[in-house]
């Protein structure tokens, strides 16, 4: 009865740290910004020198969280 009784209580043991750990797992998927760009590059083409030139890029956040751009530069 004792072997019975100890079988049990780890079965139960194993399904609520396996509850457990699985609840915690939900609770991170998708909490993370995702930046997507539907056109990555843009070809300017040829510049005359002192030329202002300008293109807009669309950043789309894919992610459940905020996305912050702090810091763009050309390459």
């Amino acid at each position: 009865m004792k072997i019975k009784n100890l079988f049990f209580f780890f079965l139960l043991f194993s399904l609520i740290l396996n509850l457990n750990v699985s609840i915690k797992a939900e609770d991170n998927v998708n909490t993370y910004p995702s930046a997507y760009l539907p056109v990555d590059n843009y070809e300017f083409g040829p510049v005359v020198e002192g030329a202002e030139i300008d293109h807009q890029f669309i950043i789309q956040n894919k992610g459940t969280a905020p996305l912050n751009i702090e810091k763009v530069k050309t390459g």
